[in-house]
């Protein structure tokens, strides 16, 4: 039950393009943890037989922040140590989702330093994770954090249960280092100041349900509109200048394909077009049904280019938007921090907002709470003494 809790969770949490990035690592870390994790000590407070150690003492808030925060971590320096030299091609979430949950997990198991060094070995084992299906625009993009909540809980059970694992996951002859970077991997990266600085605190919150690439431009549109409000009409053309990753991940020009959602939340041109025309996206947004049916919308991004400029840089700013309008005038917007970032974070009530609109498109619905008490409700989990209610509250029914 707890693995097929992990990855129904996992793969719920990441299907909206809602969750949680670190800007640097390149990684929605919360999606592959927290279903984990919530699996785990929804199974250790029932006293799950099938669930090593699973003894019946449920899981407080406190020590589910403290592992959420192992873990966390864990994922975070991962991702840190390898993305200036890793191939694009990889999927740091799911690439370094295993060892994350595997970290949470191991210690709402109480694994000791042996049993947890396995169960990272273990995840080892499990590693996978490419960019094809996200390039081809398919929902098994989607799924993929699943594999990887599911991989690092059962890394950890594994371990539990005495199975061992890699033990130079790192540095081996065939580790991470080596296999995925030829050696050039920042290794000081992943234990220095571990204890005393904690990395995944530069996690960011999306204020979008789309691509983290876009928010900048969305951002900048946004400016644009409430200034000039420009008409989509009268706009002959928009250019957008993206770094180098960005552009590889969101600049191609708009078409609608198998999956119109992917499809849209994936493209700078598309978010562009509805933000200067709608305002910011929500959820609604990228319906497939809407998305298909906005022939605004679509006519104005098919007026957009984007380039790539800033050669070297791989993170998502500086980012600049400009719309040329029908009498000659232009409109133009540079970006240099992104919404939701730690140096442009979203006020409480950007964050409400963005909850009651999960809350809103909950499927199945909500059931006995309202979104606004559920919000109330988390944001005291601190305090909870066992972790099943929070599980219980966010039931649809």
């Amino acid at each position: 039950m707890a693995p097929g809790a992990a990855f129904v969770n996992s793969v719920s949490a990441h299907a909206r393009d809602y969750d949680d990035t670190h800007d640097g690592a390149i990684l929605h870390s919360c999606v592959t943890i927290v279903p984990a994790c919530l699996a785990v000590a929804e199974a250790r407070g029932h006293g799950l037989g099938a669930l090593p150690k699973a003894d019946g003492v449920p899981v407080s808030g406190r020590e589910f922040a403290a592992a959420l925060a192992m873990a966390l971590e864990v994922g975070t320096r991962l991702g840190l140590a390898f993305i200036p030299y890793l191939h694009t091609g990889w999927l740091p979430t799911t690439m370094w989702g295993p060892f994350a949950a595997a970290a949470g997990c191991s210690r709402l198991l109480h694994l000791d330093s042996n049993q947890t060094r396995h169960a990272l070995g273990i995840a080892y084992a499990q590693v996978h994770g490419n960019r094809q299906a996200l390039i081809d625009g398919t929902l098994a993009k989607r799924v993929q954090p699943g594999f990887s909540a599911v991989a690092g809980l059962q890394a950890a059970c594994l371990a539990a249960r005495g199975i061992t694992g890699a033990e130079h996951v790192v540095n081996g002859t065939f580790g991470l280092a080596e296999l995925y970077t030829n050696g050039q991997a920042d290794r000081d990266c992943i234990t220095l100041g571990l204890g005393s600085r904690y990395d995944f605190l530069e996690t960011s919150i999306k204020p979008f349900p789309c691509c983290r690439c876009t928010h900048a431009v969305i951002d900048g549109a946004d400016r644009i509109r409430q200034e000039h409000a420009p008409s989509a009409e009268d706009i002959v053309r928009g250019c957008i200048l993206l770094p180098p990753n960005a552009m590889g991940q969101v600049g191609n020009p708009f078409h609608l394909r198998d999956n119109p959602t992917v499809d849209a939340q994936f493209s700078a041109p598309y978010t562009a077009a509805y933000t200067l025309i709608h305002g910011p996206p929500g959820l609604s947004a990228f319906d497939a049904d809407r998305v298909r049916a906005d022939a605004d919308v679509i006519a104005l991004a098919r007026k957009f280019s984007a380039q790539s400029f800033e050669p070297g840089n791989s993170g998502l700013v500086p980012t600049e938007i400009e719309v040329e309008m029908r009498d000659g005038g232009k409109h133009r917007v540079r970006m240099e921090e992104v919404k939701g970032s730690r140096e442009y974070p979203l006020t409480d009530h950007d964050r409400r907002r963005k909850f009651e609109d999960c809350a809103a498109h909950a499927s199945p619905p909500l059931k006995g709470i309202t979104g606004a008490d559920l919000h109330d409700v988390l944001r005291n989990g601190m305090g909870c003494d066992d972790m099943r209610t929070i599980a219980r509250a966010c039931c649809p029914g």
